[in-house]
């Protein structure tokens, strides 16, 4: 229990010092969510006697899953235009970093949150064919009709995952995505370097940056998330030693080609 207070006393020692020093606030985020990590694996080991993250390699592996999961967003956005970023760092490097440190906060932190719920674990489940192919017709509306279908980029990446893991995620995981989605949001709130949203139809009233009806979508995204995970879990066992190395060059190749082809659509300023 006592780990979870020090992260909780970072994260408010964060937002107290971003508040003073403009430097501090430009990472605030992933300042920020460090803190978080660490209180919700304090907690789940104070719960259950251990963690879902027992090892540097299962953070890593979750931390590079993450950047892949956010960055298939990222690129989805291109054709949504739905958020924005502002105060990115005029360095593509700079902001390249920072944004893989920030992408990679989102299922550690999913994970984590596992770990609290009873009976959350995917079950093996049949139809993955059928799965597929409702992700893929979901992924394809949305982009035709981003004005209309844009709900629909939230949704795909679940019955994707569930396919390509051969699970079923349990309804219940859907109780994370409040929860984390308020928290992801209000760190971002006035953030010299955080986002912005445009949302067609919804754009008012707001809850920090996210108008109302957006926290809806952190009830499938939550699915989405631990969906992720599960196919994380079931390739795991075949990314051992070389195979292993060739999948972090390739999320970071990955991420760079995101970095590239967002970056000067979807930043609307910078900061030095």
């Amino acid at each position: 229990m006592l780990q979870s207070c020090c992260g909780i006393l970072f994260v408010a020692a964060v937002l107290a010092a971003s508040h003073r020093f403009p430097a501090i606030d430009l990472l605030r985020f992933p300042l920020a969510w460090i803190g978080v990590l660490v209180a919700l694996d304090g907690l789940a080991r104070w719960r259950r006697g251990h963690s879902p993250l027992r090892s540097p390699a299962d953070l890593l592996a979750a931390a590079a899953a993450s950047v892949v999961f956010w960055d298939v967003f990222e690129l989805v956005n291109l054709r949504l235009r739905n958020w924005w970023y502002a105060g990115v760092s005029p360095s593509p490097l700079a902001g390249g970093i920072f944004a893989a440190v920030s992408f990679a906060t989102v299922l550690p932190a999913v994970r984590l949150g596992l770990a609290q719920l009873e009976g959350a674990a995917p079950r093996a489940a049949g139809h993955r064919r059928l799965k597929a192919g409702a992700a893929a017709g979901m992924l394809l509306v949305a982009l035709a009709l981003p004005r209309y279908a844009f709900p629909l980029a939230w949704i795909f990446l679940w019955p994707l995952c569930e396919a390509l893991a051969g699970v079923r995620v349990p309804l219940r995981v859907m109780a994370l995505g409040l929860p984390l989605g308020l928290l992801w949001e209000s760190l971002n709130w006035r953030c010299a370097r955080g986002w912005f949203y445009t949302v067609p139809f919804f754009d008012r009233p707001k809850l920090f940056e996210m108008p109302l009806p957006g926290y809806l979508g952190y009830l499938p995204f939550a699915l989405e998330a631990a969906g992720a995970l599960a196919v994380l879990d079931r390739a795991r066992p075949h990314l051992k030693g070389g195979k292993g190395a060739l999948a972090l060059c390739a999320v970071a190749l990955l991420h760079v080609l995101s970095e590239h082809l967002t970056r000067g659509q979807t930043v609307v300023s910078f900061s030095r």
